[in-house]
């Protein structure tokens, strides 16, 4: 499905966005937003004509509830700045939004106010155009969504994540990265959903999936590149993630290939989850 996502950025979002990497959203608009969709950034203005304007597109990833449960966080794949800003009105006349807007609503105008809206398959392109981009937004991370193979989806990861610094995010964002990402969903493909700490077997969800956290050896925080990478997690389970955190004589540092552990109760040295040992691990699984 095409859809716009309402986007600020000439002033301040009251949203925890982080354009073109996650997108925060209420929760009354879930059902219009889906892992797949592709998407063209909107900024809008009720006062400012100038500040009505198309500026990006890319790929919706995983969708996941905030602790509340009252807004959701999108993340975003394959994001593509515009060369130029296109302007929400056609050269002929009317909205681009206008093109085919039988295929999506029933009225010619959208509806501004709404944070996410259908677009018709022609109005997209015509955006698209518009903005010089002659790319498929949607192939590499339809490609990246449906790999069978969980290191080959761990190694394109990581290829996308080596240089990016998470300085943007906020703490509440870096919750979601932490427990629902792309990386630690594969991560538990080849693993499997348990501590590699103390060997504790994630709790089963309403889901059917098992839940276990993902511990960051660099923390998310200090803004180092490479901190979503798979060498820089660890699957854990609660009690030993907040004891790494708030543990009095908690330690927890890196060896070589090696991660060493020294909690209250498990003292111990694990594998850093590189390609290389992922790839072995799934070796003996098979």
């Amino acid at each position: 499905m095409r859809i716009i996502l309402s986007q600020r950025i000439d002033v301040a979002s009251e949203y925890e966005d982080v354009p073109f990497s996650v997108y925060h959203f209420p929760k009354r608009y879930i059902n219009q937003i889906h892992p797949g969709d592709r998407f063209i950034y909107y900024q809008g203005s009720r006062y400012k004509k100038d500040h009505r304007y198309y500026f990006g597109c890319g790929v919706i990833g995983n969708v996941e509830p905030d602790p509340t449960g009252e807004y959701f966080y999108a993340e975003i794949f394959e994001g593509h700045p515009f060369k130029h800003k296109v302007p929400i009105y056609h050269p002929d006349g009317g909205f681009y939004e206008s093109i085919d807007f039988a295929d999506v609503r029933n009225k010619p105008n959208p509806s501004w106010q709404n944070s996410i809206r259908k677009i018709s398959d022609r109005a997209f392109n015509a955006i698209l155009q518009s903005a010089d981009m002659n790319i498929d937004v949607g192939n590499q991370s339809s490609q990246l969504e449906s790999n069978n193979n969980p290191i080959d989806t761990l190694k394109e990861l990581n290829k996308r994540f080596r240089t990016l610094s998470a300085q943007e995010r906020s703490k509440r964002i870096q919750k979601h990265l932490d427990r629902g990402s792309s990386v630690t969903k594969a991560l538990k493909s080849v693993l499997g959903a348990s501590c590699q700490i103390c060997g504790w077997s994630g709790f089963a969800k309403k889901d059917g999936s098992n839940y276990i956290e993902a511990h960051h050896l660099v923390q998310m925080s200090e803004k180092s590149k490479g901190s979503l990478c798979t060498e820089n997690i660890i699957l854990a389970c609660p009690n030993c993630h907040r004891e790494i955190h708030y543990g009095k004589n908690a330690d927890v540092y890196g060896d070589g290939n090696l991660i060493c552990i020294d909690l209250s109760n498990h003292k111990t040295k694990i594998m850093k989850n590189t390609i290389a040992h992922l790839e072995s691990v799934q070796n003996i699984s098979s």
